[in-house]
């Protein structure tokens, strides 16, 4: 397995993904976390970014499926698989300037189980249950795919209460079920990243929890916005400037 992705070329490391998925191994926290480590070794990312970065038609192919996420983090989509619906992502957050703090993201289920190693800063860690607690305001996320806009349908009022809480420095690899819900918080003026594995999709939205309403429909519809193929390429540039 080790010597399998070290220096490979984007389709050695797509084939070895397809491979890896295919054959069940990549279902596995153990399967997934090997691979995911290999690939979120400085070395390796860097080699795989830097083929990107040489090579128009990946931009424009990941720039066509990757969005500048509601939760304030730069959502990559590196990879994806032709067999299975897996997707290999880098989720970048760029220190906010302008903030102070501490900035929190929504609570949230997935769609899709997946393992995640954070490569560059770190970020404290909750997941919740549905419980006696705080209250939140409930919405189905309906996925983006190839559109514009995603959705939030307001589902209500739940009460959410914490029951894990962790700090992940850079290094950390885990394995998230989509039924977690879960949320992370990161100092406003650090920069932090991820690499994650996405395996194929279980369920057809997301639960997201929030403190505060969207709007005043029952449906809410959000424009995204994607990275041109020249802002891709200098997002990944400064991303490697992370990484030394």
């Amino acid at each position: 397995m080790a010597q399998a992705l070290a220096e490979a070329t984007l389709q050695e490391i797509k084939d070895h993904l397809e491979l890896v998925m295919d054959s069940g191994h990549g279902t596995t926290f153990h399967g997934s976390e090997s691979v995911v480590r290999q690939l979120a070794d400085p070395k390796e990312l860097r080699s795989l970014i830097n083929q990107i970065i040489s090579d128009d038609a990946a931009l424009a192919d990941i720039s066509g499926r990757s969005y500048y996420h509601a939760n304030n983090f730069l959502k990559l989509v590196l990879l994806a698989g032709d067999k299975n619906a897996w997707r290999l992502r880098l989720h970048m957050w760029h220190p906010q300037p302008n903030a102070s703090g501490t900035i929190t993201e929504d609570i949230h289920s997935h769609r899709w189980d997946f393992t995640t190693a954070l490569v560059v800063g770190e970020y404290f860690a909750q997941e919740f249950r549905i419980g006696p607690g705080n209250e939140y305001n409930h919405f189905r996320y309906l996925p983006i795919g190839q559109g514009k806009t995603f959705s939030l349908e307001g589902q209500g009022t739940e009460q959410l209460c914490p029951v894990f809480e962790a700090v992940m420095p850079a290094g950390t690899v885990y394995h998230i079920d989509h039924k977690v819900l879960h949320c992370i918080s990161r100092s406003a003026g650090k920069a932090a990243a991820s690499l994650v594995l996405q395996q194929p999709a279980v369920e057809d939205f997301t639960n997201v929890y929030r403190t505060s309403p969207v709007g005043e429909e029952a449906k809410t519809e959000i424009e995204v916005q994607r990275p041109s193929v020249d802002q891709l390429r200098e997002e990944l540039k400064h991303f490697l400037t992370w990484l030394d």
